[in-house]
């Protein structure tokens, strides 16, 4: 008889790491079988481009028009290495989606989360860094370099916990 456990998978956006962060906290704490997939783009894209906890420092934004000042306004959020750290996650890793090979890893990173809730292995975790080449006011080739000289140095790519171990 096939499994009959429904499995839980959940979809955001960067916002995540301030609006949601307590309950991705609490969903790792209590150990839940669930694979979380997070978009980070930098912005709040889909309310005209504001300021997101992953805004990088001296990135403007509509609610940062001079860039993000880290003295004021903190400095962005590593949602991955932050959550890794919490007892209950079992697999953290950020990939990106910009080119054909990197969408491959993406994929085998979201199979393997898919497979560690099937075993009930707890929390897998995949932040999918992106680009938003409209709200960066750029062109869909230009948002790719610049994502590579400049999200990629502080959102590094890769595995940052695997089969509850910290890299």
């Amino acid at each position: 008889m096939a499994d009959q456990t429904k499995k839980i998978i959940v979809i955001q956006g960067d916002g995540g790491a301030t609006i949601g962060l307590q309950h991705l906290m609490e969903v790792a704490r209590r150990n839940i079988d669930i694979t979380l997939l997070v978009f980070n783009n930098l912005l709040y894209g889909m309310t005209g481009g504001q300021m997101a906890p992953t805004t990088l420092e001296g990135m403007m934004s509509s609610t940062s028009p001079y860039g993000r000042e880290v003295k004021t306004m903190g400095s962005p959020i590593k949602m991955t290495e932050l959550v890794a750290h919490l007892p209950g996650v079992y697999y953290a890793t950020r990939q990106s989606i910009h080119t054909h090979k990197h969408a491959r890893k993406a994929k085998k990173a979201i199979q393997k989360a898919f497979e560690n809730t099937r075993l009930k292995k707890g929390v897998s975790f995949i932040e999918i860094v992106s680009n938003c080449n409209s709200g960066w006011k750029m062109t869909p080739n230009e948002s790719n370099i610049w994502m590579e000289e400049h999200m990629f140095p502080y959102f590094p790519l890769g595995d940052i916990k695997v089969n509850g171990i910290l890299k």
